[in-house]
């Protein structure tokens, strides 16, 4: 009877040292299940994607002897392409229609200056996490679109006494995913130009571009 009682005693230690190693491997199957519908779902997504912008910029250049200049408001619109090269890392190259109008006062007088730029920025971004990105790049080409004056609402197209315009562009993105292939979110981005934007052989003065961006971004996967 001792011999019996002993050996189911040891039959359930067994039993219940087998459940543990089955609990065990079904965590294990379990995690790595999740781990590869996670890669899946991962590897679904667009390494190419496509952006819409939409939205208004606002103007504070910087005056090196020019008078007192005033930012204005204005719009920005466009759209560009990203490529996703690591997890976390893309490139991005847009092109970006933007008005970086300006007044400048001086005691007599008060000069509107309407400019417009075509702008192509390159980004190197960072993602974090879906829903956040991080950028910063130059932009290559600010083409000199149009450029109209008025002074006491005369108005006159002065587009040759601008020049293009070239700098650095830094900003970010915030936004959320209405589904694994489009997302809705805040474009900001301010540009630094380094260039002399007026256009004159001995220039005694310098205006240089300070354009901060405000767009609704839409983005779609492409591939």
């Amino acid at each position: 009877m001792g011999f019996e009682v002993y050996a189911d005693i040891l039959m359930e230690e067994v039993s219940l040292r087998n459940m543990k190693y089955i609990l065990v491997f079904m965590l294990i199957l379990f995690s790595q299940s999740s781990f590869g519908e996670r890669r899946m779902s991962s590897g679904a997504l667009k390494k190419l994607s496509g952006l819409l912008y939409g939205g208004f910029s606002f103007t504070n250049h910087k005056s090196e002897g020019a008078g007192s200049l005033t930012g204005q408001t204005g719009l920005a619109f466009g759209f560009g392409v990203d490529y996703k090269i690591m997890s976390q890392i893309s490139l991005g190259l847009d092109m970006l229609y933007t008005q970086k109008s300006y007044q400048n006062k001086t005691p007599t007088s008060v000069m509107q200056y309407d400019l417009s730029y075509l702008e192509f920025p390159i980004y190197v971004k960072w993602s974090p996490f879906r829903e956040f990105q991080l950028k910063a790049g130059p932009y290559l080409a600010g083409m000199m679109v149009s450029a109209n004056q008025q002074v006491s609402g005369v108005d006159s197209a002065i587009k040759g006494n601008f020049a293009n315009d070239f700098g650095v562009s830094l900003g970010g993105w915030l936004g959320f995913w209405a589904n694994p292939q489009l997302a809705v979110g805040v474009d900001l981005r301010y540009d630094i130009g380094f260039a002399n934007i007026q256009n004159v052989a001995e220039p005694s003065s310098a205006i240089k571009t300070r354009t901060f961006t405000s767009t609704l971004a839409l983005v779609f996967g492409l591939k």
